[in-house]
C-alpha cells in the first residue's frame, strides 16, 4: 500500500504532547507526516523544488513583511500543481486571502476570517517559547473563543474583550490580562473568567490549538 506523506509546518499552535499523540496517530494510520517549524517565506517553493508531497498543511508561519510566506509564492506553488491547506494561525489567514486560488481552509478562526468578524491578522498573534514553541501570551482570537462559550451577557462579553484587546499581544500574558479584567470588570465577571486563565485550563479554550488538532486529524483521516 502507498504511503501518503504530509507537510506539517506548525509551532505555538501545537503542544510537544500533541505531537507525540498525532505522530502515533500517522503512524498507526500508515500515513508519513513531516513535522517543520512555522513557514516562512520560499519555504513552500523548497517543497516543490524537492518533488512535493502528497499534502502540505500550514498551522503557524512567521510574521513581518520579510519572513512571511507571500501570496505570491502560494500561488506559484498551487500552479504547480502542489495542494495547501491552512488551519489556526498563518495558515488561516493564508487561506481564506488564497481561496480563490486553490487553497483550503477550515477551523474556527479560518471561518471567523472569511466572514470577516475577524479582520486583523494581529487576533493570531502571540509570543511564544523559541525552545518548544510552548504559548506565553494570550492571541485575541483565543478570547474570543473564550467569552462565546462563556454565560457571560453579551455586553460584559464586549467589555471583557476591550480591555483584553488593549493589551498589545507580547504583553497579554495569563497574569496581566487577569489584572486588567480586575481593573476593568465587575467582580461577578472576573469570578467567571479567573478559572479559565489557570494552567491547567488554557489549553481547554485554546482555539487555535483545537482547530490544529481537528485539522491534522482530518488529515490523517480521523475526524475527532
Amino acid at each position: 500500500m502507498t504511503r501518503t506523506s504530509t507537510i506539517l509546518f506548525t509551532g505555538p499552535s501545537l503542544r510537544p504532547a500533541d505531537l507525540v499523540d498525532l505522530r502515533a496517530l500517522a503512524t498507526r494510520a500508515g500515513h508519513d507526516l513531516d513535522v517543520r517549524p512555522p513557514v516562512r517565506r520560499l519555504d513552500l517553493v523548497e517543497v516543490v523544488d524537492a518533488g512535493g508531497t502528497d499534502r502540505v498543511l500550514i498551522l503557524d508561519g512567521e510574521f513581518g513583511q520579510n519572513l512571511a510566506v507571500s501570496i505570491t509564492e502560494i500561488r506559484s506553488v498551487l500552479a504547480s500543481g502542489q495542494p495547501l491547506a491552512g488551519a489556526s494561525s498563518m495558515g488561516a489567514l493564508r487561506a481564506v486571502e488564497c481561496r480563490t486560488l486553490g487553497m483550503t481552509g477550515s477551523g474556527w478562526v479560518y471561518e471567523q476570517y472569511l466572514s470577516g468578524a475577524i479582520e486583523s491578522d494581529g487576533d493570531v498573534a502571540l509570543l511564544y517559547d523559541p525552545e518548544d514553541y510552548s504559548p506565553v501570551t494570550v492571541p485575541l482570537a483565543n478570547v474570543r473563543w473564550l467569552l462565546s462559550r462563556t454565560e457571560l451577557s453579551a455586553e460584559d462579553a464586549r467589555s471583557a474583550l476591550r480591555a483584553a484587546h488593549g493589551l498589545h499581544f507580547r504583553d497579554r500574558r495569563p497574569s496581566l490580562l487577569l489584572r486588567r479584567w480586575k481593573e476593568r470588570l465587575p467582580a461577578a465577571v472576573v469570578e467567571v473568567l479567573e478559572p479559565e486563565l489557570a494552567e491547567d485550563r488554557r489549553d481547554t479554550w485554546d482555539r487555535k490549538r483545537l482547530d490544529a488538532l481537528e485539522a491534522v486529524r482530518a488529515v490523517l483521516g480521523e475526524e475527532n
